[in-house]
């Protein structure tokens, strides 16, 4: 078939769409991965002295972001739904606000019983 035949041009078409569909590589679905976890252990991790605390305070803020362009970009390119990951994220605030209550509620009895 001649180039620019009505042929020629379905071909490269479907060929074009095919390429522009098919999931990304291995390596780059790790890498997204990688991303979205450390985001997740800057908010969540235990207190390091390698993370300071505007990495932090950064991390939590992202996560709480839900309309964030960047956010959902983030959650797709990981392979993860991002309304998954906003419920993954409020169960993790969640859990950290009980243990910051319970933490709080120990040190008030321990003061109380002197």
């Amino acid at each position: 078939m001649p180039v620019g035949s009505p042929g020629s041009i379905s071909r490269f078409a479907i060929k074009a769409l095919s390429i522009e569909n098919t999931q990304p590589n291995n390596s780059e679905l790790r890498l997204w991965r990688a991303v979205l976890g450390q985001v997740f252990y800057d908010a969540f991790g235990p207190e390091r002295y390698d993370t300071l605390p505007k990495a932090r305070k950064e991390a939590t803020e992202f996560l709480k972001d839900y309309e964030n362009q960047d956010f959902k970009l983030l959650c797709e390119n990981a392979g993860f739904d991002p309304e998954y990951i906003r419920r993954m994220a409020r169960k993790k605030f969640m859990e950290k606000f009980v243990s910051s209550i319970s933490k709080l509620s120990t040190k008030v009895r321990s003061k109380n019983d002197w």
